[in-house]
């Protein structure tokens, strides 16, 4: 994460890294919320917190974690993109969709939180950002190896979906899913966030 001595950019780094750790923290707190209210397994308990139902912290979860985590992406636009390979290219677009496009259906359409469809497309999108950044002396193998680990997160987690309910719920599966979805890959969100702000902070101070 070698942030260039111009103003602004370790201002777009340091912003990029607020809103990175801004929406991990939120991907946690509110699977958490949204466990709680649900329960561990496919069937909804329909608990409330807040006063408020199910559908509405999935909904919350599906999208303002999702949108926090693209701007950060945009913010970053020069510093993932500028000079890369076409295979950069592709996972960026890839991972702006698969953030963008269900955070938006879950918040305008579905008003709730919907099917995982885009976890893969996510998935691998940072995958290949990722392995198309690691010749690129601007990008730090830090970063490099916490998007690989979110993109595998998210395919774990989809690999999860495709087991039938039936079967799934038997080990847990729909907590494991949440787990690898959410969890650890906004705990990766969140280290990826202070990474990029020390890396900010260092620079300005130089």
């Amino acid at each position: 994460m070698n942030a260039r001595r111009e103003p602004h950019h370790f201002q777009a780094v340091r912003w990029a890294g607020l809103t990175f750790l801004l929406g991990g923290l939120g991907m946690v707190v509110l699977w958490l919320v949204f466990t709680y209210v649900h329960g561990p397994t496919s069937f909804n308990q329909d608990k409330l917190v807040l006063g408020r139902s199910m559908l509405f912290w999935g909904r919350m979860l599906g999208s303002l974690p999702n949108l926090l985590l693209a701007v950060g992406l945009m913010t970053l636009h020069a510093h993932f993109v500028k000079g890369g390979s076409r295979l950069v290219w592709v996972g960026y677009t890839l991972t702006l969709i698969g953030l963008i496009v269900p955070a938006a259906i879950d918040l305008l359409v579905w008003k709730a939180l919907g099917p995982p469809f885009f976890v893969p497309v996510v998935g691998i999108g940072l995958i290949l950002l990722a392995a198309g950044n690691r010749q690129l002396a601007r990008v730090q193998w830090q970063s490099v190896g916490l998007l690989t680990l979110i993109g595998v997160c998210q395919l774990i987690a989809f690999a999860v979906v495709l087991v039938p309910l039936e079967v799934s719920d038997q080990f847990g599966g729909y907590r494991i899913y949440g787990l690898f979805a959410y969890f650890v890959t906004g705990i990766g969100y969140m280290i990826l966030g202070v990474c990029y702000w020390q890396a900010a902070l260092a620079t300005e101070s130089v």
